[in-house]
Formats: structure tokens, sequence, C-alpha cells
């Protein structure tokens, strides 16, 4: 099995089963116990290599988003949607414990994605379309946590995965929007 249908794998089975045994996560690649062991010596290895999977694809989407044009509630809007997939097979990774050399590595592999959502958001600012009062890195925090919460809204079923993007997009630019001014 290649590697990354592997980690795909993984990442199934990790976000709808958090507590997933290195057993029932084998299963489910259809690999043996001992194949998986040989490619990952523990669990804690497979969860970061899973986790740097999420983190590669997170620059990914950001790339493809094109945050540089149009309007910035249209670009947001667009990185929104090329993220809900990503928060629906990877969201519930954030619940995995990971080793503190491994967390640092993988901020700093998303460090530029992330501060140009943050420039987004300033130019949003600058233009008057987005509230002042609300900084850059709320709006990285709550886009991150909403796709996360969605996740798990449709791990528990209450949640159907196509309306992730929308209930994400909805809520962080309902909150990000400045109000029309008064006459």
């Amino acid at each position: 099995m290649r590697e990354e249908l592997l980690l795909m794998s993984a990442a199934e089975v990790l976000s709808t089963a958090p507590a997933a045994s290195m057993e029932d996560i084998a299963a489910a690649a259809g690999i043996s116990r001992a194949t998986l062991f040989r490619r990952y010596p523990n669990r804690q290895v497979l969860v970061a290599a899973v986790a740097r999977a999420a983190a590669e694809a997170y620059v990914t989407a950001i790339d493809a988003a094109r945050l540089d044009d149009g309007p910035p509630d249209v670009a947001l809007r667009r990185l929104i949607g090329a993220l809900a997939p990503l928060g629906v097979r990877f969201g519930l990774l954030t619940s995995q414990p990971l080793d503190e050399l491994v967390e640092q590595e993988l901020l700093a592999l998303v460090r530029d994605s992330d501060e140009r959502l943050r420039a987004l958001v300033r130019r949003g600012q600058e233009e008057g379309v987005f509230r002042v009062d609300l900084t850059a890195e709320w709006v990285v925090i709550m886009v991150t946590w909403l796709l996360v919460g969605g996740a798990d809204g449709v791990r528990l079923g209450q949640l159907a995965a196509r309306e992730v993007e929308r209930l994400v997009a909805e809520t962080v630019l309902g909150a990000l929007r400045r109000p029309p001014r008064r006459r």
C-alpha cells in the first residue's frame, strides 16, 4: 500500500474514532498489524505522520484558495471551501497528543500559510470589508476550531459533511463582516 493511501486511511479512522488502536487502523487500511508496525513502530509515530500529512494538505489548500484574488470576503469563503473537506478528514487529529518537537515542527510548516490568512484578514479590514475589532489571529483560531467542531459534528452524526463548509463560512463571515454604515 502506498504511504499516502495508508496515511489517508489512518486519518479516516482517527477522525471517526480518535482512540482507535493500531490494530483498528491496520484493519481499515487492509494491511496486517505487523506491516503497519514495520512502517510505524508505534501509534505516536503514526499519528505524527498523519498530522504532518494534514499540515501539508492545509498548506496546499491555502495555496489553492488564491487569497490575493478578488474581494477579501470572497477569498475567505473560497479558503473555507478548500479547508472544509480537510476539517472533516483531519479535524479530530487535534485531539491526538503529539510530541512537543513534532508539534513545533508542524507549527513551523504552517506558519507562512497562517500568515497569508492573517494578511487576508488585514486586507479586508483595510478595505473596510471586515471588522477591525477582531484580530487576524482570532480569525485564524476561529476558522480552525469551527472546522474541527464541524468535523466532530459529522463524526457524531449531528451534521452532514456537505453542510460544514456553508455553516463555517456563514458563521465566520457573519462575525467578520462590517455592518453597513447608517446614513
